[in-house]
């Protein structure tokens, strides 16, 4: 007899490609509770979903895990995962800690900070990685894609869409080959964003450069799209952010075979190799122009290929598979 897993959550877009892989197994009958925000709806609709489940995970530790810790069954199971945005909500004051059987968090150093920041007793947390769909990536690339760099996601602010194109000018000054392509929504497009003046002045800014730039033939705007067809053309995929829990783009990238080129956010070195990770945009643009024609670049691509592996969606259902 199948187990009944329920899902709850408001945004399940990083869990996913981890969904799809559960719902191969023969082991769950599954159910979904999505909200439309942090805190819950329709109590009696979760009421229902509550009633029929054996196990409960809630995607990101928000109002779901409040509401389902402080209502879960004597003989169900509960779960959370837990991303980082959560550091910064009181939600997780109001969890019933004795009704949570595991928390896991993204990355290392999410762990800590939350070990750190709430009384989550340590022993109750484990790390299991963001999950990527190695295989999709694994694409043939395109010609002179060794010259193409690639932001993915640039807002908000904290992205660093700046030291981006401070990259970028610093190659295309010495060899107009390379290109930017930036990818993802427009600021615009954000209505919470675009109302506050910081920000907007920030990427109005940054558009007036641009166009008046002798290099905007060579940066390329591109909207959300399928991912894998998108880095054919990348040789390298830049994580500028002040900021970050995990950042799947490096990742995804690595998979595809193009070279990871990441600011040294805090906790990017336990996530990726070291040899990836820079303190300047000149030791990024040395590295960039280096491996653009070095003839080792066969080489570092398979190697950041292997290393993507670790991420890969079946390893990493797996593991929660293994804890439920």
């Amino acid at each position: 007899m199948r187990e009944k897993l329920l899902i709850a959550g408001h945004d399940l877009k990083f869990f996913t490609l981890i969904l799809e892989e559960l719902k191969k197994s023969e082991k769950y009958e599954i159910k979904l509770d999505e909200w439309t925000g942090h805190d819950i709806r329709n109590i009696s609709e979760s009421q229902k979903h509550l009633e029929w489940a054996d196990i409960i995970f809630c995607e990101w530790g928000l109002g779901n895990a409040v509401w389902y810790s402080n209502n879960k069954l004597p003989h169900q199971k509960l779960f959370l995962r837990m991303h980082g945005q959560e550091r910064n909500t009181p939600y997780y004051k109001d969890f019933d800690l004795d009704n949570i059987d595991k928390v896991i968090t993204v990355s290392p150093y999410i762990y800590e900070l939350f070990s750190k920041n709430t009384d989550i007793p340590r022993d109750k947390m484990m790390v299991i990685y963001n999950a990527i769909d190695v295989q999709s990536m694994n694409k043939p690339k395109e010609d002179d894609y060794q010259f193409n760099l690639a932001i993915i996601g640039f807002c908000p602010v904290l992205k660093r869409l700046d030291l981006a194109i401070e990259v970028f000018e610093k190659l295309w000054l010495s060899d107009d080959r390379y290109k930017l392509f930036i990818k993802g929504k427009m600021p615009m497009e954000y209505p919470w964003l675009w109302g506050q003046n910081e920000e907007r002045e920030y990427y109005e800014e940054i558009f007036n450069k641009i166009e008046t730039s002798p290099w905007k033939n060579s940066v390329i705007f591109e909207d959300f799209g399928s991912i894998d067809v998108f880095l054919k053309k990348i040789g390298f995929v830049l994580s500028m952010s002040d900021f970050e829990t995990f950042h799947l783009a490096p990742g995804e990238g690595m998979a595809s075979g193009a070279l990871p080129v990441i600011r040294n956010w805090g906790g990017s070195d336990l996530i990726y190799p070291s040899e990836y990770i820079f303190e300047t945009t000149d030791e990024m643009k040395d590295f960039i122009e280096r491996s653009s024609v070095d003839a080792m670049r066969a080489k570092q691509e398979k190697i950041v290929k292997e290393y993507a592996e670790k991420f890969d969606v079946v390893k990493i259902a797996e593991e929660i598979q293994s804890v439920l």
